[in-house]
């Protein structure tokens, strides 16, 4: 920080200074005047006009002040708005709901206290407690939500300024009621495809906030634009001026809108929030009073509201203003980092930077994560191979050293590839019969080439990050070569989706993330299987198990088989699957594996051929096997499970090969502190562990060999440091599945993926108990003969709806009953193919059939 230049006052004489100077004055002009003191009415005349010219003074002062606010503005410097707080809101009937009760969005929810600095909060999305169910939680943000506001007609005249009656408007929070601004359009003026909104019987089109507004837009660049003050809440649309003309040589005659604005007489209105501030930040409980009344629901929130932030003062603004004028060699905002990544090095044509926080739960403040596209050899083949070619290694350490130098203390940057999905599109197309088929085709895959490519070519800037790809963008695009007629059975096919499928698991942190395991990769979906992208690759392995940790949110272990041998590799993620790092090899088959917090770091017990094992999951550790049995030190198992109890304390169960039981230990699972729990006569292949209702429970899943029903679900509950005396007993009746190949639950209820039963469900609690298979044409794969396939694994998600996933030899397959299932990891999509966030597609050999209509 630069030390300010000193500010002149423009007159620095005081009240004390003027009357001085007036005595002075009347002792020279007016030497008869001889009485100067207070009392002299002549001399109280003389204080008033004194007080009066200083306070005149003080104002004038003040001019330099105001100019060096005004300068600012002219930088761009904006007094930063009020933050809205964000919570959890629970809405509970007063009993298990026997029709769907739904509290709308935008619902209302208040303290108890009613004072004006009380703050309202609104939900975001519907909240809808299914039938059955008796609770549903919605995300809510603190502040006022103003529906369709009349801020005034368009004038038609550049430079328009509205203000909205309630600022400020509060900073983003990705909420669609955050700020929404439409000018009203005339019947028939939009087409299909511009964002338009229907209130109070009149159509707006929807205009797009910018920063600030630069040269012209292009023919086909985006014209309704807007610049916002949200703290004074204030919007413009664009002004003109005389630019520089296409000659360069002058100026414009007449000056140039910058970007469209409102016609003349058409209504302005806005849908927006406003307040927020720190009063928003209430703590866990205190959100207990519905505005907008539900019958029979009540609410609150179980958790503290976070995010909120007053607005920005004056003061601060002004000191952190001139700042802004010194950061054209620092980066500091998003852009400043992507700009900077991109003129840093040849090697580097896109970049994206978002904080580590803000995209992953439990990730450290103050991290900034930038996703980087590989520069492209002449920017034509963006195929995936030549993206992987273009990734070196020594472009990222550069790129990294650069932007440490200059980033602010206190930051930390993370430098990476972005993520690819490979996509190619397959799709009929008719033409023209003086057309040349050969040549169209090739013209339509450069131009879905162009269209898809994560690099900019020709004039596309590339495909946004994250953007999903519908069909009807690629039916527009395919349209618009000259030469076609019509296009026809257009199917979006991704190359890479889960396969056979050994192991599912929920992420407990992320919400709507799953990860698979499918050959070599380690599969992540963020949107609850619409959408798959493969986050690692194991060359030469096969992965067979995936755990992720509940108390470390980002942990991620995958457990790979090496070839066709018995040895395992332990592969770890600590940010979700971005990065791994292999962190143990088994010359023996790793049957399972459990994760747990130890002495707050992370560990492993793997369940193998040799032993049972930990390992530490950070940093040069060596685990070590744990002496389960004196006697047999060697001992294989084939389950492992880990809980916390109230207390903290760690429990492992392990479940021994060749029907010796299961061993559970009840301190951090060390050894020579194992018992044998029972079920010796069974082959116990797999252990979870329930936690519900300040409860555990322990269950054990039989293998069955042949045409044998099997054992089945065995459960146990745990006490403290103790099993229940009462011991094993069945989780249900009527088992027929054969060998129980996984288990999950939702809530009390026992999902269990079978090898001939598909996934059976049943519940401890009901009075049969009794195992609920699905019927055959339930969705799952059947074999020729009729009988389900064996389903490998089942994981389930105790979400308002529920949502269970299995997988098997034919990949994922999702159901929301538990009854209907269907297909939840296609390689086809006739509608759409999902993005995750900061991913890009990597467009791949498209399959265009080109032909001549024989009817015409």
């Amino acid at each position: 920080m630069t030390l300010p230049l000193p500010i002149p006052n423009l007159d620095d004489r005081d009240f004390d200074r003027l009357v001085a100077d007036a005595k002075a004055l009347i002792a020279a002009r007016s030497p008869e005047w001889t009485d100067l003191s207070p009392s002299d009415p002549g001399v109280t005349l003389l204080e008033v006009f004194a007080y009066l010219t200083d306070t005149l003074l003080y104002r004038v002062n003040r001019i330099p002040e105001k100019a060096f606010v005004q300068f600012l503005e002219l930088i761009g410097v904006r007094v930063m708005p009020p933050a809205a707080a964000s919570v959890d809101l629970v809405f509970t009937a007063s009993a298990p709901a026997t029709t769907e009760i739904v509290i709308p969005r935008g619902s209302r929810v208040a303290t108890a206290r009613s004072d004006a600095d009380s703050p309202v909060f609104s939900t975001a999305d519907d909240a809808r407690i299914a039938v059955g169910a008796q609770s549903a939680t919605v995300r809510a943000y603190a502040g006022e939500v103003v529906e369709g506001e009349y801020l005034g007609d368009g004038t038609g005249k550049p430079g328009q300024l509205v203000r909205v009656a309630h600022p400020p408007i509060s900073l983003p929070t990705g909420d669609v009621f955050d700020l929404v601004v439409g000018v009203q359009a005339e019947p028939g003026e939009l087409e299909n495809r511009e964002p338009a909104r229907e209130f109070a019987g009149a159509t707006y089109r929807i205009w797009t906030e910018v920063e600030h507004f630069g040269a012209p837009p292009g023919p086909e660049a985006e014209s309704h634009l807007y610049t916002l003050d949200r703290a004074e809440g204030v919007i413009m649309f664009a002004p003109a001026a005389q630019i520089a003309d296409v000659g360069g040589d002058g100026l414009t005659a007449q000056p140039v809108a910058l970007a469209g604005v409102p016609g003349p007489g058409r209504r302005i209105v806005a849908w927006y929030r406003h307040g927020g501030g720190v009063n928003g930040n209430v703590a866990a409980g205190a959100l207990t009073t519905l505005k907008d009344p539900v019958p029979g629901v009540t609410v609150t929130n179980t958790v503290a509201a976070t995010g909120g932030r007053d607005r920005e003062t004056l003061e601060n603004a002004m000191i952190r203003g001139p700042q802004s004028i010194h950061t054209l060699d620092r980066v500091v905002t998003a852009r400043d980092y992507e700009q900077f990544a991109v003129a840093a090095s040849g090697g580097v044509s896109r970049a994206r930077a978002v904080t580590r926080a803000d995209a992953w739960v439990g990730a450290t403040p103050g991290e900034v994560q930038v996703y980087v596209v590989p520069g492209v050899d002449g920017g034509t083949d963006v195929s995936r191979d030549a993206l992987a070619a273009a990734m070196s290694p020594q472009v990222l350490e550069r790129l990294t050293e650069a932007l440490r130098s200059r980033q602010p203390i206190g930051t930390r940057v993370r430098v990476s590839w972005t993520g690819f999905k490979r996509i190619l599109v397959r799709a009929s197309v008719v033409v023209h019969r003086a057309e040349d088929r050969i040549a169209i085709e090739q013209r339509l895959r450069e131009r879905l080439d162009q269209v898809l490519s994560p690099v900019p070519v020709g004039t596309e800037t590339g495909w946004p990050f994250g953007e999903h790809l519908r069909v009807a963008k690629v039916y527009d695009v395919l349209q618009s070569e000259r030469g076609v007629r019509y296009v026809s059975d257009v199917t979006l096919v991704v190359e890479d989706v889960p396969g056979v499928v050994p192991s599912i698991v929920r992420d407990p942190n992320e919400r709507r993330t799953w990860f698979a395991a499918s050959g070599e990769q380690v599969f992540r979906t963020v949107d609850d299987a619409t959408g798959w992208v493969a986050v690692s690759r194991f060359e030469g392995e096969s992965v067979e198990r995936v755990a992720v940790l509940r108390d470390a949110p980002g942990c991620i272990v995958a457990v790979a088989r090496v070839g066709e041998t018995e040895s395992s590799v332990v592969h770890v993620s600590l940010d979700y699957g971005e990065t791994w790092a292999r962190v143990r090899e088994f010359d023996s088959h790793v049957e399972e594996v459990a994760l747990a917090l130890i002495d707050g770091q992370p560990h492993a017990f793997l369940a193998t051929d040799s032993g049972l094992y930990r390992q530490p999951l950070q940093g040069e550790a060596v685990g070590d096997r744990i002496l389960v049995v004196a006697e047999n030190p060697a001992m294989g198992f084939y389950g492992v499970t880990t809980s916390v109890d109230p207390s903290g304390a760690l429990c492992v169960a392990a479940a021994a090969q060749e029907l010796k039981g299961v061993f559970v230990s009840f301190n951090e699972g060390r050894p020579g502190t194992y018992v044998n729990s029972g079920l010796r006569d069974q082959d116990i292949r797999v252990l979870r562990t329930l936690e519900i209702a300040n409860r555990r429970y322990l269950y054990a899943g039989a293998y069955a060999t042949g045409d044998e029903e099997g054992a089945g679900v065995s459960r146990v509950e745990v006490l403290a440091v103790q099993l229940d005396a009462k011991g094993w007993a069945p989780a249900g009746a009527k088992w027929s599945g054969g060998s129980c190949r996984d288990i999950s639950f939702i809530g009390e209820t026992v999902l269990a993926s079978t090898e001939r039963a598909g996934v059976a469900v049943a519940n401890p609690l009901q009075e049969s108990g009794s195992w609920r298979v699905p019927t055959r044409d339930c969705g799952l794969p059947l074999r020729p003969n009729g009988a389900f396939q064996a389903l490998y694994t089942v994981a389930a998600s105790d979400t308002n709806p529920p949502l269970a996933l299995c997988g098997g030899p034919d990949g994922v397959f999702r159901s929301g009953d538990g009854r209907v299932w269907r297909l939840a990891s296609p390689a086809s999509f006739g509608d759409e193919v999902s993005l995750p966030p900061n991913w890009l597609f990597a467009p791949g050999t498209h399959e265009i059939t080109v032909g001549y209509d024989d009817a015409g």
